[in-house]
């Protein structure tokens, strides 16, 4: 790729100056985590043989053969991912499942393969209403492993809208969320744009505003009153019975860990995910990123030039790691791994990389 190193750099220090820093007064108080751990149960990118390595602020372990050589770890158009943390004074781990891939094969297969047992889970984060993201859920709620009471978060009622691929009439379906299943498992739903504390240790940043020149395109529509409540959306969207999707319900999950500061996980970034970033600063308060993970949007029919311009403003935050996967596009990777090799993790399923304290 044809990449100048120096005008990343050069691009990155003059962002610096037009991005606006977090909030002086934090929305939630945040507390810190001991260790965080992420496991990819579901991305696009599938590798067993993938490197272990181990840094003083990191470690990555790839993924465990399965131990029937008949299976392996299912890989899809899609993304999942599993949360571990513990606090500094209570060794008793959280678990958060955010988000559930595209089928439900797929994500049990792999909840398998990584030894996660659906029933350990806590709580669990709906980042927005994309088939890739919520498609596994019915299969997942059909084991009745998910215990009664579990709440899953959810950014808006529109999350909910039935939705097609494609921004006219008439384009085909994506589907919708299945609100009968998450009522029969006894799912405690939390619909809700502000910011929440997850398991008393995770948050979601709630509505993400447009803070930077990010504007990436959403290439899908929602159908306001199918499989939604029109009284509960935004006004602007209530009378109407086709809308391109601006994503305004999408959520980033974040946690604080001790002494390296925010992990910032964007499951597909429709908001932008330096936009999502600079939400979980100012939601917590907290300024130091340790990561950036999950899906950056910078696929098509987003451009390479807002491919380059996300990795020069990830260069001004300066995170310490950045783990892209699902729908963060060959440019960008090409391009932030040669700005900043010693940064770019690449996302694997079944891998997983730990933060913080060593058990």
């Amino acid at each position: 790729m044809d990449v100048n190193r120096r005008t990343l750099l050069g691009m990155g220090v003059a962002t610096l100056a037009v991005l606006p820093r977090s909030l002086s007064a934090a929305t939630l108080n945040v507390p810190s985590v001991a260790s965080l751990e992420l496991t990819v149960i579901v991305d696009n990118f599938a590798n067993v043989f993938a490197a272990d390595f181990e840094r003083p602020d990191i470690s990555v372990s790839s993924p465990d053969p399965a131990p029937d050589y008949h299976r392996t770890y299912a890989a899809e158009w899609g993304y999942s991912l599993h949360a571990r943390s513990a606090s500094p004074t209570d060794a008793a781990s959280k678990s958060v499942l955010i988000d559930f891939g595209y089928t439900s094969q797929a994500l049990l297969n792999n909840l398998a393969l990584t030894g996660i047992d659906p029933a350990t889970v806590q709580a669990m984060v709906l980042s927005h209403g994309h088939y890739d993201h919520f498609g596994g859920l019915d299969g997942l709620l059909a084991t009745g492993e998910i215990r009664p009471g579990t709440p899953l978060y959810v950014g808006g009622e529109e999350a909910f809208c039935s939705r097609v691929r494609g921004i006219k009439p008439g384009a085909s379906s994506f589907g919708a969320i299945d609100r009968a299943a998450l009522t029969k498992a006894g799912i405690e739903l939390i619909v809700s744009g502000e910011p929440h504390m997850i398991a008393g240790q995770a948050f979601t940043t709630g509505e993400i505003p447009f803070v930077t020149s990010e504007r990436p395109r959403v290439p899908t529509a929602m159908l306001p009153g199918q499989n939604c409540n029109r009284a509960l959306l935004d006004p602007s969207k209530r009378d109407v019975d086709f809308v391109v999707d601006d994503a305004v319900h999408e959520l980033g999950t974040a946690y604080n860990v001790a002494g390296h500061g925010l992990v910032v996980i964007g499951s597909c970034s429709h908001r932008g995910i330096i936009n999502t970033v600079r939400r979980a600063q100012a939601v917590s308060g907290i300024d130091r990123v340790h990561a950036i993970v999950g899906g950056f949007h910078l696929v098509p029919p987003q451009t390479k030039a807002q491919a380059l311009e996300t990795v020069a403003m990830m260069q001004a935050i300066n995170p310490d790691y950045i783990i892209p996967g699902h729908c963060s596009g060959d440019v960008f990777i090409a391009a932030a791994s040669q700005a900043m090799p010693d940064k770019v993790i690449r996302s694997v399923v079944g891998a997983r990389y730990r933060f913080g304290r060593r058990s």
